[in-house]
């Protein structure tokens, strides 16, 4: 049987195509099995990332050290961010594990304490990311399911095209500004939405042309008015 390791012997590009494709455990997994330097390199300049469902994974841990260097190995490089996706699970106070322990340092359930997800938005916008797709399962305390907090620092995205948010409270930016001038596509699951969000969505995204609100709370109505959001194709 021939041995020949023969997907290391790929143009570079085209094993950053083959990547794009895989969540980054398989990648992982591929680039352990290679001794080829060519998967680091491909790696580290990968502009789609794909951390995937992550609410039953024994290698969380594992998982969220790469997850806290990958943004700022971008930036140092100065690479465009086309893609960027994660589901990260809640893990309750009461509950004694280093995952646990990761998992709410991630997202810093104490509304006074910066997240890790901040970082990482605020480094992806510096790298214009365009894709961004971001599910945190809600938290519980004592019974009641809230919502996370989400950044303000996504509002300055404005390269960004696409965003899918899950589990947050989704409300105005204290300056009151939304700089989606590049956003098409915004998808919302399971968020609490801002009435003031809304309006200024439809005021400030000019090209907005998918939005879909799922199972979302707060919101009880909203109106388009004929200049505002004049792309919008469909709504769901």
């Amino acid at each position: 049987m021939d041995a020949t390791d023969r997907i290391s012997e790929l143009p570079e590009p085209n094993l950053q195509h083959i990547m794009s494709f895989l969540v980054v455990k398989d990648v992982v997994r591929m680039r352990t099995l290679s001794k080829s330097e060519i998967w680091n390199s491909a790696w580290n300049s990968l502009s789609y990332i794909n951390f995937g469902d992550n609410s039953k994974s024994e290698d969380t841990p594992n998982l969220v050290k790469v997850v806290d260097q990958t943004p700022a190995n971008r930036q140092k490089h100065k690479i465009c961010v086309q893609k960027f996706s994660i589901l990260l699970p809640y893990w309750p106070k009461h509950k004694i594990s280093c995952v646990g322990n990761l998992i709410r340092r991630l997202l810093a359930w104490n509304i006074e304490e910066k997240s890790c997800v901040d970082d990482w938005i605020i480094t992806f916008v510096a790298c214009n990311i365009k894709e961004l797709n971001l599910r945190v399962s809600r938290p519980i305390n004592e019974g009641i399911r809230g919502y996370n907090q989400l950044p303000e620092a996504i509002f300055n995205a404005k390269a960004l095209n696409v965003l899918n948010l899950n589990g947050f409270k989704v409300k105005l930016s204290s300056d009151g500004i939304i700089r989606f001038s590049s956003l098409r596509e915004f998808h919302l699951c399971d968020t609490f939405l801002d009435e003031e969000f809304i309006q200024a969505l439809c005021t400030s995204c000019c090209n907005l042309e998918v939005l879909s609100l799922q199972c979302f709370h707060g919101l009880t109505s909203f109106q388009v008015g004929e200049t505002s959001l004049a792309k919008l194709k469909k709504v769901n």
